[in-house]
């Protein structure tokens, strides 16, 4: 179940980039142009590495995009899936349902009910904002062995600015983004997050903690990147 969590969290955390299209209605930390990839590196709280997550940009329909994002953990493909965005006047909304393939993917013989409230990012970020939780709430039925899982998103908030190098040697002004989260899937895995996210590129790096102010679980960290 950790490994489903991490998963989930790596996905949650790498909302970022941006390609402010023709489209018009779209994200500064959001990429939303065809073709756009991003490599995240995983390493784990003593900073080694772990392995890669790589996001590509396949399709962009108005002002909806579809992604494709590949887990790589020593040398193999251990996840894939697709997931949606939806760009909107001052932001941008992520669909939970339509992340929920790369968790689900060994429940998927099973009939699936996903429902709650998205994930808002919005366009300008201040340092002191209060951002919108978020909640998930799944029910896989249909053969024995069913599941529930619970997963809350809250005390968003953006706590500070940092400038930091990105991949190319670039040094980008990165808004620092926290948040809890809680899952529950008859255990409860909390942690918290932070994340630092950049115009032009999005998520530059994040670091997972068991809570906040507590031990480092692991670090997220952008590897490579083409736009």
């Amino acid at each position: 179940m950790k490994n489903i969590y991490f998963l989930f969290s790596v996905a949650v955390l790498s909302f970022g980039g941006n390609m402010l299209s023709a489209q018009g209605k779209c994200s500064k930390f959001y990429p939303l142009k065809e073709g756009a990839s991003f490599t995240l590196t995983m390493f784990d709280q003593d900073s080694v590495a772990q392995g890669t997550v790589t996001y590509k940009v396949d399709q962009v329909v108005g002002d909806s995009g579809r992604y494709t994002y590949s887990m790589n953990v020593g040398g193999a493909v251990m996840n894939s899936a697709h997931y949606t965005i939806s760009c909107t006047d001052d932001g941008v909304d992520i669909d939970f349902s339509s992340m929920g393939g790369g968790i689900l993917s060994r429940y998927s013989n099973m009939d699936v009910d996903i429902s709650g409230t998205n994930i808002y990012i919005p366009n300008e970020l201040n340092v002191g904002d209060v951002l919108n939780d978020a909640n998930m709430v799944l029910k896989a039925s249909g053969v024995p062995g069913g599941m529930n899982m619970t997963l809350k998103m809250t005390n968003r908030k953006v706590e500070g600015k940092e400038t930091i190098m990105d991949p190319s040697g670039e040094r980008r002004e990165c808004f620092i983004v926290s948040y809890d989260m809680i899952m529950n899937m008859g255990t409860i895995i909390s942690s918290h997050t932070k994340q630092w996210l950049a115009e032009d590129i999005g998520l530059v790096k994040a670091k997972e903690y068991d809570r906040d102010g507590g031990t480092l679980r692991g670090i997220v960290a952008l590897s490579s990147y083409q736009l």
